[in-house]
């Protein structure tokens, strides 16, 4: 559907917040992070996919998780006037399922700076009393791309990881968190943002299952032992045979 949305209009719109989803990540391979959703590989099938609001704008939403990371796409359909050169979309983040916007600490935005050259950068950055400063050590990953009228986000942020610095939220498998999907016009946080909505992630716990090539691999065993298996059944039923010739030929 598209959205007849001027550039405008955009500049104009106060902050403002919505609430809330909450969403079931699904445990998966790893998709990969650049910027673009391959139907043909399949890499977000096993994803969580909603479409929610940023207000009055309504986003697709991915959400996966594997043993090491978090996985979050949102892709979202402007007019091509209505895309901001210097837009982004942002993952805030916080330690607790609050949704007082002062909880959240931490932020992952992919923001562009020439959105039609495809030229983006990721920033890690923490929060302290509304000022956005870069971490330390940069944390996560993501990249982003525009292809006609779609922009495409993709983030992979780390679970389980030893935060030494307290600059990140920490994620844990089988724990329930609070993200802010932000999307904004200009390079400035948070004065920048435009749009934004709360949402709950239950990230599913570390997977029990057992690994595909492990399956294949104990397949093709059973196949071998069943074929060696049939083999010396095969020469047993060859020896009665022979043991029975001779008998009979002793007895002539």
């Amino acid at each position: 559907m598209f959205l007849n949305i001027s550039l405008v209009s955009f500049l104009f719109i106060p902050n403002s917040f919505s609430y809330s989803e909450e969403i079931n990540s699904k445990y998966g391979e790893s998709p990969t992070i650049d910027g673009y959703i391959n139907i043909s590989t399949q890499e977000w099938n096993t994803a969580k996919k909603i479409q929610v609001l940023l207000n009055d704008l309504p986003i697709n939403l991915w959400v996966m998780n594997n043993d090491e990371y978090l996985y979050i796409s949102v892709q979202l359909d402007l007019e091509p006037a209505a895309h901001n050169s210097s837009e982004f979309v942002g993952v805030k983040l916080s330690n607790t399922t609050s949704e007082n916007s002062d909880d959240f600490m931490d932020a992952k935005i992919l923001q562009f700076s020439n959105i039609s050259g495809g030229k983006f950068q990721y920033f890690d950055l923490y929060i302290n009393d509304s000022i956005y400063i870069n971490d330390t050590l940069s944390s996560g990953h993501g990249a982003a791309k525009l292809e006609g009228i779609t922009s495409t986000y993709e983030f992979s942020i780390p679970i389980n990881e030893i935060n030494k610095s307290n600059e990140d939220a920490i994620l844990e498998h089988g724990k329930t968190s609070a993200f802010m999907i932000i999307y904004g016009v200009s390079p400035y946080y948070p004065s920048g943002v435009r749009k934004s909505i709360i949402i709950l992630i239950n990230i599913e716990p570390i997977s029990t299952k057992t690994p595909q090539f492990i399956n294949a691999a104990l397949f093709f065993l059973v196949i071998i032992i069943f074929c060696i298996l049939g083999v010396f059944y095969s020469f047993y039923i060859y020896k009665i045979f022979r043991l029975k010739d001779k008998i009979e030929r002793i007895k002539r």
